[in-house]
């Protein structure tokens, strides 16, 4: 009776099992670096460290989408007009001013805080030269 069994079906079957050995020896370490990626590309720090620009200008697109359009009401606009017959109406506030006019407040608040803390920073200084009356000097002998 002829042998069911092989040499080639002893060779697959036993590159089978080596393969096998090796896919359950490196498993946990493709677990750990899969949860170690998940983790990553979960974390918002890290792409915005990783594209910035990219970043910012989908939160802009975001804030622009999010932010419900104006509404037009009814308003009373006041016209004036000079001796001349010239017509003066007050011109609207585009984005772009809006925004500059943000920026510019944003720097005066800035520079006045450091204007703040320089001026704090020199009181300090002045009073750290001299000792307070109300802390006596301390004499080695």
């Amino acid at each position: 009776m002829p042998s069911s069994v092989t040499t080639a079906t002893r060779k697959q079957s036993e590159a089978i099992r080596s393969r096998m050995r090796e896919i359950r020896s490196d498993l946990p370490y493709d677990v750990d670096d899969a949860r170690a990626r998940v983790k990553q590309l979960s974390d918002w720090k890290y792409h915005v460290s990783q594209r910035p620009f990219a970043v910012a200008a989908a939160a802009a697109v975001v804030g622009y989408l999010i932010v419900p359009a104006k509404q037009s009401s009814a308003s009373t606009v006041v016209v004036q007009q000079d001796r001349a017959g010239a017509i003066d109406t007050p011109s609207e506030k585009g984005m772009f001013a809006g925004i500059a006019g943000t920026l510019v407040t944003l720097l005066a608040r800035q520079a006045l805080r450091v204007a703040t803390n320089q001026v704090v920073g020199a009181m300090s200084a002045r009073s750290g030269a001299s000792p307070s009356p109300s802390q006596p000097e301390v004499h080695s002998s």
